[in-house]
């Protein structure tokens, strides 16, 4: 007699359309940050100035400034970027978020060093952005194997629990 296996369940169709929809929001997002005429943290210089000055009083090196905080923020805004694209792909093509980020960076840079005359596209920006995307696949590869992990403990009881005759519900 042959062994029967059955085919794991198909991807949930809401949960797919729902993902896309944050994913295309959450790219219109960046390219509204990105490609906007001028620099959006043009109105927020002063602040970050001063959450420097803060920071450098309470023990924050003096070689952390404005350059650093603006890396950091393009890492930041691509970390859910990365995350929705490796999410979304099937996990064994997760790996290409780490085309798709650098890709996408490369594009919105491109686009700036074209037709932004007051923006500057950098390398530096592909790089953080790069790194961002590559953050959010860590997380998502993280959430898999944490999700995979319960899975098998709650299919370990339920084998358990059939085998002992008791009542999925342990009664």
């Amino acid at each position: 007699m042959s062994e029967h296996r059955e085919r794991a369940p198909g991807r949930s169709g809401m949960r797919m359309v729902f993902g896309l929809s944050v994913l295309v929001l959450y790219t219109a997002f960046i390219l509204v940050v990105t490609l906007s005429p001028t620099q959006m943290d043009v109105n927020y210089q002063n602040a970050v100035v001063r959450l420097l000055d803060a920071l450098h009083r309470n023990g924050v090196p003096q070689w952390f400034g404005y350059g650093e905080v603006e890396f950091l923020a393009n890492v930041a805004m691509f970390v859910p970027f990365g995350f929705l694209v490796a999410i979304l792909l099937p996990q064994r093509l997760s790996f290409l978020t780490v085309l798709v980020g650098p890709a996408f960076s490369a594009f919105v840079e491109n686009f700036q060093r074209e037709f932004l005359s007051e923006r500057v596209a950098s390398i530096y920006d592909v790089y953080a952005n790069s790194a961002g995307a590559i953050g959010g696949l860590i997380l998502a590869a993280l959430l898999r194997a944490v999700i995979h992990a319960r899975d098998r403990r709650v299919i370990a009881r339920a084998i358990w629990q059939y085998e002992q005759g008791l009542h999925p519900t342990g009664r």
